[in-house]
């Protein structure tokens, strides 16, 4: 969400609207955007919530919008984006940050003994699709984008190198040297299989083959002893390539598995050991790729680009590697991100009358064009590139764990709303006949009604604005306070 403007620089009928919502009601009108975190595009809903004695038959409403400001109650969008709205996404990354963190130093019901198990931190790139300016730096050091022979030139005519030494803001980074010569439905082609890619690595064999091959076991054998657990985020390249930032840990085989139940594997499975699994995998596997033409003659695959980037995670990242908090931060930073780091957002799904104007750089809107080119061939429709063009073909989930690994965003989210209640000094919640829920005596029936998404004028969305910026100032001040304030024991 933006700075809001100034009250003075608001145009008269905006102010009006200010005015008219400072009105009678706005103290639970503010109650309402605060309880939704500020959210930036609100969802708008009409209904109630009733509970029925199913003894007695009874019925009694113990909430109705009709006591509400504008007879309406505000939710947040809960959207993981930052480009979409920056409240909801920030708390959808403290939550990730949290389950991240949960899986590699023990807590929200996970044992505290996964701090000894063997964990890395592992990104997993695509391979090349042709030359794209790159920034080359060694600490303050910058080389150059691409050295080459003077007179060197691709088969279009166009220099085959490049001299620059680029910044990290220049837009050229990730455009390719030559468009012409870039492989572009190759790109969409890989990003679409990416997901399945991902899948077999670690989910279905490879990862399991190479441990027990490492070890001297059969498949089935491992697999009796020990399972892997990860949880992983997918981020787009500048060149607008998917790439995977994952954490690895290695379990004892269970029989139950939930989180709770995990314990550390043998003590001939060393970190070392899966890192030495990981990387045979990330070589050998490889994904069929659906016939482009119907006389093709050869078989295309997908497989992991040769920069494998392996970090081991210790307890306070030493020697190198990398700490609980450095990884779980990292990983959470990119869990509300899309294809913003292409320094673009595409947010919906593209239209084949949008192809033409799409205001993004020249390699992205190709991209696009090439899934819409390639997902009209039979062949290809399974892929669905068409429906993922806004995504450059990418249609897998962006953000993913195994089951066993931590705790779940549902879970958190729960524990936030009973610390809500607490805070407001409700130790028990009680029915409409002043019994304990808990006892689920009772029958909730809600009745809601869709009215829309986002406040309902101009100036709603600037006091909500200025009430945002409010409280993200009030929330610095008592971060840096606590950081200032010296422990006492």
């Amino acid at each position: 969400m933006t700075e809001p403007i100034q009250l003075s620089e608001l145009l008269p009928g905006v102010l009006q609207e200010v005015i008219d919502r400072a009105g009678p009601g706005y103290d639970r009108w503010a109650e309402q955007v605060a309880a939704t975190g500020y959210c930036a595009h609100p969802v708008r809903l009409r209904g109630r919530v009733d509970h029925a004695d199913p003894q007695t038959g009874e019925v009694r409403t113990i909430y109705s919008t009709d006591r509400e400001p504008d007879a309406t109650l505000l939710k947040a969008c809960g959207n993981r984006r930052v480009s979409v709205c920056p409240s909801c996404s920030a708390t959808y990354q403290a939550d990730s940050y949290q389950l991240l963190a949960a899986g590699l130093r023990g807590g929200k019901g996970v044992p505290d003994t996964v701090a000894a198990h063997p964990r890395l931190f592992v990104t997993f790139t695509a391979p090349s699709f042709g030359r794209v300016h790159t920034r080359k730096a060694q600490g303050r050091l910058v080389f150059p984008c691409h050295p080459y022979r003077q007179g060197q030139s691709c088969p279009h005519g166009r220099r085959v190198g490049c001299w620059h030494r680029h910044d990290e803001a220049d837009p050229r980074l990730g455009e390719p040297l030559c468009a012409r010569c870039y492989q572009a439905g190759a790109q969409v082609l890989w990003n679409a299989l990416a997901g399945r890619l991902w899948s077999r690595t670690t989910i279905s064999n490879y990862v399991y083959r190479a441990l027990a091959q490492l070890v001297g076991l059969s498949e089935g054998e491992l697999r009796r002893l020990v399972r892997v657990s990860f949880a992983k985020v997918a981020e787009y390249q500048r060149r607008g390539a998917v790439h995977f930032h994952a954490i690895i840990r290695l379990d004892a085989a269970t029989n139950c598995g939930c989180s709770a139940c995990v314990s550390p594997p043998p003590a001939e499975f060393t970190a070392e050991l899966l890192e030495a699994a990981v990387r045979k995998a990330a070589e050998a596997v490889a994904i069929a790729c659906p016939a482009v033409d119907e006389d093709q003659g050869v078989t295309l695959t997908a497989r992991w680009g040769e920069q494998l980037d392996v970090h081991h995670i210790t307890e306070a990242g030493d020697d190198g590697e990398l700490s609980a908090e450095q990884v779980a931060g990292y990983v959470a930073k990119y869990a509300t991100k899309s294809t913003e780091a292409l320094g673009v957002t595409l947010d919906h799904c593209v239209c084949e009358v949008e192809l033409e104007g799409l205001d993004v750089p020249a390699h992205v809107a190709e991209l696009v064009r090439a899934c819409w080119e390639l997902g009209a061939r039979p062949s290809l429709v399974e892929l669905r590139l068409r429906k993922w063009a806004h995504m450059l073909g990418f249609g897998g989930h962006f953000s993913s764990k195994s089951r066993r690994y931590s705790t779940t965003l549902g879970a958190l989210r729960r524990a936030r709303v009973a610390y809500a209640i607490r805070r407001r000094g409700d130790t028990l919640t009680l029915d409409a006949w002043g019994r304990p829920e808990d006892h689920q005596v009772v029958i909730v029936v809600a009745s809601w009604s869709y009215l829309g998404r986002g406040y309902q004028s101009t100036g709603e969305a600037w006091l909500a604005a200025s009430a945002a910026a409010r409280a993200r100032e009030e929330r610095l001040i008592a971060q840096e306070e606590l950081r200032s304030t010296p422990m006492t024991v």
